[in-house]
């Protein structure tokens, strides 16, 4: 856990001072913006959900923290795309089947969205909205694997995203997503019967960041 902790800390550095040394090279006309939060995945849809359910798992709580730009693509005022990359980390402990004590389970993706982005607002406050897809590719965890009594989830998935943000200052953002999966996210296993039904994995996203022009 200290290590996980310490790496952490150090990618965050990192990106925090990214935004600065990205704007000088490239010289992109766009707002950056470093931030993190917490995250949240359940599963839904078909059989395979309430299976997944009923054998101890409900959500799969973690946190996220990456960076975004924010780019006027459009003549139209406060219509941008903003496209991001996040590391995501998931985990919790669960009793499946009949086993006598909990297990540790974790996965970690990096999260690739890119939003489509309207923003309105004047004095340093505004307010956004956004949509658009994610593409989730899975960096290891033992959530990934599969067992006799316990599903997999898929280390590459999709997902639609909506969402909303608050502005305060021209600094500090505030917000809030929610992404519906779009591809099954199950491993198919023959001891649960898995194959070939249907499951989602549906995301909440709530966190802070800061932006930089």
């Amino acid at each position: 856990m200290k290590k996980v902790l310490v790496s952490v800390i150090f990618a965050a550095l990192a990106l925090f001072s990214a935004p600065k040394s990205f704007s000088q090279i490239t010289n992109i006309d766009g707002v950056w913006s470093f931030g993190g939060g917490y995250s949240t995945f359940n599963v839904s849809g078909g059989d395979s959900a309430d299976k997944f359910n009923a054998l101890g798992f409900q959500r799969m709580p973690g946190f996220y923290f990456g960076v975004a730009l924010d780019y006027p693509f459009s003549a139209i005022d406060g219509l941008t795309l903003e496209p991001g990359v996040n590391i995501v980390h998931y985990g919790k402990s669960f009793r499946f089947g009949d086993s006598d004590k909990p297990k540790s389970y974790h996965c970690n993706f990096i999260n690739i969205p890119v939003n489509l982005k309207f923003s309105f607002g004047a004095d340093g406050f505004g307010v956004a909205i956004f949509t658009g897809p994610r593409l989730n590719l899975g960096i290891g965890g033992n959530s990934f694997s599969t067992g006799r009594t316990y599903p997999g989830i898929r280390p590459l998935d999709a997902q639609w995203g909506v969402g909303l943000g608050v502005t305060f200052a021209d600094a500090i953002v505030i917000r809030g997503g929610y992404d519906f999966g779009l591809t099954k996210c199950l491993k198919n296993n023959k001891d649960l019967n898995l194959k070939d039904e249907i499951a989602y994995r549906n995301t909440l996203n709530i966190g802070v960041s800061f932006l930089f022009k």
